[in-house]
C-alpha cells in the first residue's frame, strides 16, 4: 500500500456515523499542525496513530509527546492543538481519519471518559488491524459506499474501544494458546486444573496466563468456565438430566457451585433458566 489520504462527499447521508477523511502521512514540516477550537469542521473527531517519529498535542494546557504506538482521540472542537516539532529531527509518520455523525461523538465522547484522549495501542491490536483494513479498501479497492464505509468504521471504532486486545501476539505465542484452547474444549467436562493445562502446553501455569491474557483477555480457568457453561445451556435445553446431573457431566465439584457461577455469567440459576424456556428458548449460549 502507499501513503495518502481520502476523502468522502456524500449525497446519500448515513445519519450515524459517517467517514470524512482518512490517510496515512509522512511530514517533517514546520508548518504542519491543527488548533481544535480554529477548525471549521464542528461535530467531528480525529483520531491520530504514531508510527514513526514522534508529534506533539496540547490538551487544555497540557502537553503530550506522541510516540510509537501512541494515539490521541479529539472532538472538534475543543481545547487542542497538534503538531509537528522539527526538534524531534525524525519525520512523524502517522495513521488519520476524521469522522462525524452523532454515534462517532457518542463512542469517543465514552472513550475519552474512560481512556482519556491520548491512547496507547499495540500495533497487532484489532484497532490497528481495522484501520488497515479500512485504509486498504479505500485505497485499493476504491470503496465509495456511505453504508459500507460506515460498517467499516463501526468495527474500528468498537476496536478503539479495547484497544489492547491484540489479534495475535507473535507466531511463537499463538500455537501455544490454540493448544490450551484445543486442550480445554476436548476435555471441558473434567475437573481441569492450570497445572493440567499449562502441563499439557509444556509451559508453565504463569506464564500460559500471561500468553492467555495478552491475546484474549481472559484467564485459561476464565475460559474453561465459560465453555462448562455453554455446555451446561446447551444440556439444559437438550436433555432431560437434572441440574445437579449437568453440573456434574460438566466438571463442577458441586451443585452449589455450579448453579452459583451458572448465575454470574446468566442472572438465573440452571433451574430457573430451564423454566424460562418460551422467554429464552436458545440452545446454544456464546459467554464472550
Amino acid at each position: 500500500m502507499k501513503q495518502g489520504s481520502f476523502a468522502f462527499r456524500y449525497t446519500d447521508v448515513v445519519p450515524h456515523l459517517l467517514l470524512d477523511s482518512i490517510g496515512w502521512h509522512t511530514t517533517d514540516s514546520p508548518t504542519y499542525g491543527n488548533d481544535g477550537n480554529a477548525r471549521t469542521d464542528h461535530d467531528h473527531i480525529v483520531f491520530q496513530y504514531t508510527l514513526r517519529g514522534e508529534g506533539r498535542i496540547e490538551v487544555n494546557g497540557q502537553m503530550h509527546r506522541l510516540m510509537k504506538g501512541q494515539a490521541f482521540l479529539v472532538k472538534i472542537p475543543s481545547d487542542h492543538r497538534y503538531y509537528y516539532d522539527a526538534t524531534t529531527l525524525e519525520p512523524w509518520q502517522f495513521l488519520w481519519l476524521n469522522a462525524k455523525g452523532e454515534d462517532a461523538l457518542r463512542m469517543a465522547e465514552r472513550i475519552i471518559a474512560e481512556q482519556g484522549n491520548i491512547l496507547t495501542i499495540d500495533q497487532n491490536s484489532f484497532a490497528i488491524t481495522s484501520f488497515w483494513d479500512m485504509y486498504r479498501t479505500i485505497s485499493e479497492d476504491q470503496l465509495t459506499d456511505s453504508t459500507e464505509l460506515s460498517v467499516l468504521l463501526y468495527q474500528f471504532i468498537l476496536a478503539l474501544s479495547v484497544p489492547k486486545t491484540t489479534v495475535n501476539n507473535g507466531i511463537e505465542h499463538v500455537p501455544i494458546v490454540s493448544k490450551a484452547i484445543r486442550y480445554i474444549k476436548d476435555h471441558v467436562a473434567k475437573s481441569l486444573t492450570l497445572d493440567d493445562i499449562a502441563a499439557h502446553c509444556n509451559v508453565s501455569g504463569a506464564y500460559l496466563c500471561r500468553l492467555f491474557q495478552r491475546s484474549s483477555l481472559v484467564s485459561p480457568l476464565e475460559y474453561l468456565r465459560r465453555r462448562k457453561i455453554e455446555l451446561a445451556i446447551s444440556m439444559l435445553r437438550t436433555t432431560e438430566l437434572s441440574a445437579q446431573d449437568i453440573g456434574k457431566q460438566c466438571g463442577f465439584d458441586s451443585a452449589s457451585y455450579f448453579s452459583k457461577t451458572f448465575k454470574v455469567y446468566l442472572g438465573f440459576t440452571p433451574s430457573d433458566y430451564r423454566k424460562h424456556r418460551t422467554n429464552y428458548p436458545f440452545y446454544t449460549v456464546f459467554l464472550d
